[in-house]
């Protein structure tokens, strides 16, 4: 029998903490529906997937990063120094938006290269070197704008963010699903997805067994920093204008979204599928309280009470699972 697995009722610890999570997404789209009429509404539901679209592509790369040494808390001023690099690419030099995505991408993976040495060369915790360097990305972010927002880009840039494949599905969908596609596959069917796990779980025991830690935790930080930038490029595009604190609000909520979706604080545990839930729970959330008009001050109040309820149900579920064993 798998040592790891526990089992209550024929289902394994992992099966009833997806289940728990899916039970939550199911309640809060049944609340949703209650509440308004257009909940259901192809627009509705069209933008509620777009929202969550730049949500989801960071949380794949914050996943990878969580499983495999912790988490990535500089994703928000990566997002936004890459945002500000490909803008003002963009607007001030008139490079090809083409050139300038590429090194805003390429920016990210940089960043996430420097993140990767600090933890795995030099000993640096990853919540101290990723929240020292989130600052200073941010110094930069702020140095290079001078204050200043930058808008109005061409219409072949914003088609990233606001066009359509075949005419009905948004870009940003579009890209969020290839991501997703390649992050599950990469995680589930890859020699790489099981180093991640394997470092996540006992990194000396990975050493031992012929891994390369340092070079698997930088790939992990690399892969955060990468998906971070195209995350940002995605939501520039889409709004058409990007400032100097544009990703700040999304640490706390990338952050929230892969734990609620079962990502372990001790690393070796969370799945790209279960970000996936976490966000959609965040998103329509979101969605509900505007279709309330809830005030925005009580916004982030009620997405603070669903989480720490939602990791608590989460919790329960599996030590209940566990005191079952079969």
């Amino acid at each position: 029998m798998n040592k790891n697995k526990f089992s209550i009722h024929n289902l394994s610890v992992d099966q009833i903490s997806n289940l728990s999570r899916l039970l939550a997404l199911t309640f809060i789209i049944i609340l949703g529906v209650i509440i308004s009429d257009s909940f259901l509404s192809l627009e509705n539901l069209s933008n509620i997937l777009t929202n969550a679209s730049v949500l989801i592509i960071i949380g794949v790369g914050q996943t990878i990063a969580i499983v495999t040494n912790g988490p990535d808390l500089s994703s928000g001023s990566i997002l936004t120094i890459c945002a500000v690099l490909v803008a003002i690419l963009m607007k001030s030099f008139g490079i090809p938006f083409p050139i300038a995505i590429l090194a805003g991408l390429s920016l990210g993976a940089l960043i996430g290269v420097v993140n990767g040495v600090m933890i795995s060369k030099v000993g640096i915790p990853s919540f101290v070197s990723t929240y020292g360097l989130m600052w200073a990305v941010f110094g930069f972010a702020y140095v290079l704008l001078h204050g200043y927002v930058l808008y109005d880009f061409n219409s072949s840039f914003r088609f990233i963010g606001n066009g359509s494949l075949f005419g009905f599905l948004p870009m940003p969908i579009v890209i969020m699903v290839l991501v997703v596609a390649l992050g599950i596959f990469v995680m589930t069917k890859t020699t790489y997805g099981r180093r991640f796990y394997a470092v996540g779980t006992n990194n000396v025991c990975a050493k031992m067994s012929g891994i390369n830690v340092d070079k698997t935790v930088i790939l992990a930080f690399v892969s955060s920093g990468f998906l971070s930038a195209l995350a940002g490029i995605v939501l520039i595009a889409r709004i058409n204008a990007v400032q100097s604190d544009i990703g700040s609000n999304y640490l706390l909520s990338v952050l929230a979204t892969v734990y609620m979706g079962g990502a372990s604080t001790e690393g070796g545990e969370g799945t790209i599928q279960g970000t996936i839930i976490g966000a959609l729970i965040i998103t329509i959330v979101y969605n509900c309280m505007n279709l309330l008009a809830v005030p925005s001050e009580w916004r982030e109040a009620v997405i603070g009470l669903l989480i720490i309820l939602t990791v608590l149900t989460d919790s329960f579920a599996k030590k209940r699972a566990e005191k079952t064993i079969i």
